[in-house]
């Protein structure tokens, strides 16, 4: 291939690919200088003693299963602390109700759905400062650009006043924190989105632009090794040689 043909393909495959390796090389930068625990917020998460479930008197799951309505069947019971107090996690099968409900251990009584305080109060326990709240959203739906996109719904968003920008976001059924979002996880999101080039749901990585941006890019670096040897004084002397 002639040396004009070289500088051209390069020349113009650096034009359109050129920003998108900028993109590339920006965000890698930005990966492996955050922590990813710092990422998702769990260095704020605040460390709690173990509670000893030998100190409550807690009642067979088979009493909790025996009251559930006919068309409900349970899968799986679980049993662990909630605001420091026993439940046990139910999953349901064969219902359109929610899949999974909280009892309390120690009486039986059914817990989910959690209202907005009981949320505040698990967000308040989970996050490592002593803060207010600012506000207390119920979330039904998300977008594909959403900070808690993919995740169970419905869900209660707990706004932390906290420098650190802080969202917890906790299940309605089954009252636990499910994912935290921060202001270094935002950032970190963005600059995900533009390496992904997933530009409706941000997480993609099976899509055409981003294999045929990655092809191109790979064709321009190829061109430019081209372009390399084609004008290297070592190479042309061995030719002229």
């Amino acid at each position: 291939m002639k040396l004009r043909t070289w500088r051209k393909i390069h020349r113009y495959l650096g034009v359109v690919i050129g920003i998108q390796l900028f993109f590339w090389t920006l965000s890698g930068v930005i990966f492996s200088w955050n922590s990813i625990q710092s990422v998702r917020g769990e260095d704020l998460i605040r460390k709690i003693d173990p509670v000893n479930l030998n100190s409550f008197e807690i009642i067979n799951s088979s009493e909790i299963l025996k009251d559930l309505p006919s068309e409900q069947k349970a899968d799986q019971v679980l049993l662990r602390t909630m605001l420091e107090k026993p439940v046990y996690e139910v999953s349901l099968v064969g219902s359109k109700q929610p899949a999974v409900a909280i009892f309390d251990a120690s009486s039986g009584k059914r817990l989910s759905p959690i209202d907005a305080e009981t949320a505040r109060q698990i967000a308040e326990r989970d996050f490592a400062f002593d803060v207010a709240v600012n506000q207390v959203e119920r979330i039904t739906e998300t977008g594909s650009h959403s900070e808690y996109r993919g995740k169970e719904l419905p869900a209660y968003r707990v706004e932390m006043d906290h420098p650190s920008g802080t969202s917890i976001y906790v299940s309605e059924n089954r009252g636990v924190v499910t994912t935290r979002r921060n202001n270094q996880w935002r950032v970190f999101d963005f600059f995900w989105m533009l390496h992904t080039m997933d530009y409706q749901g941000r997480d993609n990585f099976n899509q055409w632009l981003l294999k045929t941006v990655s092809i191109f890019g790979l064709v321009t670096v190829i061109s430019g090794f081209g372009l390399w040897v084609k004008t290297s004084p070592i190479f042309r002397k061995r030719r002229k040689s």
